[in-house]
């Protein structure tokens, strides 16, 4: 029975946007803090749960990226936030905050020393907001929502921390937790988005009524009126119509009045753009793909997937997923795991002209760059593997990016000019066996690639007769792997696919 309770306690996690706990604590000072205070007065508070043993709890405390945040914007600073360190593990004594000695377990270090913010050694604080590992780190807006934010740097802290509704004022409506329907941010063809957003009432006057447009490129494209009856902190949720957008430009959300057309006592939160580009253009189906893992490379997850959102290739650890971001502690290797800080390339074979977008996700949240390791992937088109046309790896959770192919050959040449092209055996050994067909006289030329888009062998160009043809090609030496034969008879093309195995 206790087992299973601890099993239960350890997998409980606090839902993100969930209404936070409240507390009243001593610190080790014997100063006393009263957490819903705190929020009453508009302030955010950041609340970091570890223990004296844990190995990565002190490599972020020695960080200084809470100290470094609660300077900034604590009481010596422009005081909007407040910052609690928590010991949450029942097993240790308040000794082992203050390093080794008289710790009845162990600690890496002393805590206490150049730590300016309250420290509370409160195992029962921390089962309140279901901690189940450690570090866990929490971000608190003044509405009492909780979120989980992984190991920020005190700049990405402030980042997160300006996105909180804060209260001001009388008349104050704001546009938060925007979304579009889509993570893509590329259009390809065209891209159908469905604008949305969480209404929140900012002022002490209630919220009763709000004019809210949406503009594209500033052209308007919708206006709602919205009526209800919020209080302070009060939440509606707004939803435009589906939209297709054909072009690069900005989709702009703006509340344009209030309370039957009273002044906004703050226009900060009143708009919000988001911004949209031309996806990137290969002009062959045929793609290098690069992963550099960071130190966590079980943290890593991708799928290609096509214009329908059918998932054509995918890599990495299985049990992220794509809906993995935001797992923290949670992560076990699944099958395709990666190892750390490795090179990975794989080469891709589309299936021909088209949109398709490349998904990556960090289980953590913190992308592959560039706080542990300096991990990145970079997409090639095979005809140039030096210079990549999509790259990245500095992102959270998620990573989405929308491309097209628009190959200017066919991929498949008309029948009568290539018929039959057969290549055997496929994989192939000490050499391959290339038959084919021609249905007239006409320039015909080959050449064989490998998987760095790398030109590894030409044939002789010739002006050829009609009729059956048969091509030996040596691979002494060839190393094992992928390789694309690429045949141009005319103003036509055709590309075929063999693996060499040693």
């Amino acid at each position: 029975m206790l087992l299973l309770a601890a099993a239960i306690r350890l997998s409980a996690q606090l839902p993100q946007g969930a209404v936070a706990p409240d507390f009243t604590a001593q610190d080790i000072t014997g100063q006393t803090w009263h957490l819903y205070d705190l929020l009453d007065e508009g302030k955010v508070v950041v609340l970091e749960v570890s223990a004296t043993w844990c190995p990565p709890c002190w490599a972020y405390h020695n960080s200084h990226a809470l100290q470094n945040f609660y300077l900034a914007h604590g009481p010596d600073g422009d005081d909007k936030a407040q910052v609690f360190f928590v010991e949450g593990d029942p097993a240790t004594n308040i000794a082992c905050l203050f390093g080794q000695s008289g710790c009845n377990d162990f600690s890496a270090g002393n805590w206490v020393e150049g730590t300016t913010y309250p420290i509370f050694d409160n195992a029962a604080l921390a089962d309140s907001f279901q901690v189940s590992y450690y570090p866990t780190v929490y971000m608190i807006c003044p509405n009492k929502k909780v979120f989980q934010v992984g190991q920020m740097t005190a700049e990405q802290l402030w980042e997160k921390a300006s996105s909180c509704p804060v209260a001001f004022g009388t008349n104050n409506a704001g546009i938060f937790y925007h979304k579009v329907g889509t993570d893509l941010r590329e259009v390809c063809d065209t891209l159908t988005v469905k604008p949305a957003f969480t209404l929140v009432n900012l002022g002490s006057n209630p919220l009763t009524s709000a004019a809210i447009t949406l503009q594209w490129n500033d052209a308007l494209i919708q206006t709602l009126n919205w009526n209800g009856n919020l209080p302070l902190f009060g939440e509606a949720q707004v939803t435009f119509d589906s939209l297709p957008l054909d072009a690069e430009g900005v989709l702009k959300t703006m509340i344009v009045s209030v309370n039957n057309g009273q002044g906004d006592d703050d226009y900060s939160n009143n708009v919000h753009n988001e911004n949209f580009a031309i996806a990137s253009e290969f002009l062959n189906p045929h793609i290098i793909l690069k992963i550099k893992t960071d130190k966590y490379g079980a943290e890593t997850y991708w799928e290609l997937r096509n214009e329908a959102g059918e998932v054509l290739f995918s890599g990495g650890n299985k049990n992220v997923g794509p809906d993995g971001g935001g797992m923290f502690g949670n992560i076990t290797n699944g099958p395709g795991t990666y190892g750390d800080n490795v090179l990975i390339t794989k080469t891709l074979e589309l299936p021909g002209n088209g949109c398709y977008s490349i998904l990556f996700v960090d289980a953590y949240g913190d992308g592959m760059c560039c706080g542990y390791g300096n991990g990145f992937y970079k997409l090639y088109s095979i005809n140039n593997p030096t210079v990549p046309i999509i790259f990245g790896g500095e992102f959270g959770a998620t990573d989405h990016r929308g491309f097209s192919v628009s190959d200017p050959v066919p991929v498949v040449s008309p029948p009568e000019q290539a018929a039959g092209i057969d290549i055997f055996p496929n994989p192939a050994g000490d050499h391959l066996n290339i038959s084919f067909s021609l249905a007239r006289s006409t320039g015909l030329s080959a050449i064989v690639v490998n998987a760095l888009g790398q030109v590894v062998h030409r044939f002789q160009p010739e002006q050829a007769m009609p009729g059956e043809r048969h091509w030996s090609l040596p691979l002494a030496g060839w190393p094992s792997g992928p390789y694309f034969i690429r045949f141009q008879t005319g103003a036509q093309a055709v590309t075929r696919t063999f693996f060499v195995e040693k």
